[in-house]
C-alpha cells in the first residue's frame, strides 16, 4: 500500500519529516491549551525523537544477542519488562486496536481486504500479547486491574469536556485521536520510520513500529503530565498540605469536585512552556533525587538509559 504522505527534502536532498502537528494535537488533548506554544511542540518532538532513536539502538543490541535480523516487537518490549504498568497498557492497546480494526472490517470492505491482509501476515509473527506473556512470567500483568495515571487522564479529560460545545468538542475529540500512525485505516508507519530512521540503516519490523509508536505516544503523555504535577507542587502553601488541591490546574481522582480549572472547560489552561518541559526534564533525569523524586514511577536503574515512556 503506498502511503498517502509526501516528504519534502532539504537543500542537501534528504528527507525532512517533523510530528509538529500531530504532536500539537496530542499535548492538546492530554490537557494542553488547544493553541499549544510552538516553541513548546518543538522541543517535545526533538525530546520524542531522541528518546526513540536511543531506544531503537538498544533494541538493536538485544537483537543481535539473540540472533535477530531485525529490530522486532520482542526487542522494543524487552526496553519495558521492568515496568509491569506500561505492558498492561500495551496489552489493552493491543487489544482496543484489534477491537477498532474489526468494527471498521465489519463496515466497510475495502478496509476489510486490508485487515485480512494484515492478519495472514500477523500469524507469521508474535502479537505484542504473546510477547507480554512470554516477558511477564510472575503474571504480574494480569494482576493488574487499575491504572491510576490512565485514570487521572480521563478525569482531567471529562473536566476539559464537560461545558464544551459540539463543534470544540469535535474538535478536542479530533485531537485525542491523534497518534504516530500514518493513517487510521492500514497499520502503516512509514512516516514514523523515515522520522526515526531516515537513512534506513535500521531494519524495523512492522510491529516493532507499531510499538515504537506507543511509546512516542506516552513519552508526550507523560511530559504534559509532568507539567501539571509541577503546576500542582508549584501551587503548594507552607503548613497547609491540602492547599495544592485547591483548583488551579490539577485533577484529583479521588473527587470529581475538586478536578477543576481556572475556568469550566480547557480556556483557562496556559499553554505549556518551554521552562516547564525542561523542568519536567530535570526532575526525570536527576539522579539525586531518586525515590523521593516527583518522576521517580517510571524511573529503573537497571536501565542503561532512562527513558521518559519506560
Amino acid at each position: 500500500m503506498t502511503s498517502s504522505y509526501t516528504f519534502s527534502t532539504d537543500l542537501k536532498g534528504e528527507v525532512v519529516v517533523n510530528f509538529q502537528k500531530e504532536i500539537s494535537n496530542m499535548m492538546h488533548g492530554f490537557g494542553d491549551n488547544p493553541n499549544p506554544n510552538a516553541a513548546t511542540v518543538l522541543l517535545v518532538e526533538n525530546i520524542v525523537l531522541q528518546q526513540l532513536r536511543a531506544m531503537l539502538q538498544e533494541a538493536l543490541n538485544y537483537s543481535f544477542m539473540r540472533g535477530g535480523k531485525n529490530i522486532s516487537n520482542y526487542d522494543l518490549i524487552y526496553l519495558v519488562r521492568k515496568n509491569t504498568l506500561k505492558l498492561k497498557r500495551l496489552h489493552d492497546y493491543q487489544i482496543k486496536l484489534d477491537k477498532i480494526d474489526k468494527n471498521r472490517a465489519a463496515a466497510d470492505p475495502v478496509i476489510s481486504n486490508l485487515i485480512l491482509d494484515e492478519a495472514k501476515d500477523s500469524k507469521k509473527r508474535r502479537t505484542h500479547i504473546d510477547v507480554i506473556k512470554e516477558l511477564d512470567e510472575a503474571d504480574e500483568v494480569e494482576e493488574i486491574k487499575f491504572d491510576a495515571i490512565d485514570y487521572l487522564r480521563k478525569v482531567r479529560a471529562d473536566k476539559i469536556t464537560e461545558s464544551m460545545s459540539f463543534e470544540k468538542y469535535e474538535a478536542y475529540h479530533k485531537a485525542r485521536c491523534k497518534s504516530f500512525r500514518s493513517n487510521h485505516v492500514s497499520k502503516s508507519f512509514n512516516k514514523l520510520e523515515v522520522w526515526v530512521n531516515p537513512t534506513r540503516e535500521l531494519k524495523i519490523s512492522v510491529p516493532a513500529l507499531e510499538v515504537l509508536s506507543f511509546l512516542a505516544y506516552e513519552t508526550v503523555a507523560e511530559i504534559v503530565d509532568g507539567v501539571f504535577f509541577i503546576r500542582q507542587d508549584a501551587k503548594k502553601k507552607s503548613g497547609d498540605p491540602f492547599s495544592k488541591f485547591e483548583g488551579g490546574y490539577f485533577c484529583n481522582p479521588v473527587s470529581l469536585n475538586n478536578a477543576v480549572y481556572i475556568k469550566s472547560g480547557y480556556e483557562g489552561v496556559p499553554a505549556i512552556t518551554v521552562a516547564e518541559v525542561r523542568e519536567v526534564l530535570r526532575r526525570y533525569f536527576s539522579p539525586g533525587l531518586g525515590m523521593n523524586g516527583l518522576f521517580s514511577r517510571n524511573i529503573n536503574n537497571e536501565l542503561p538509559q532512562r527513558y521518559i515512556a519506560i
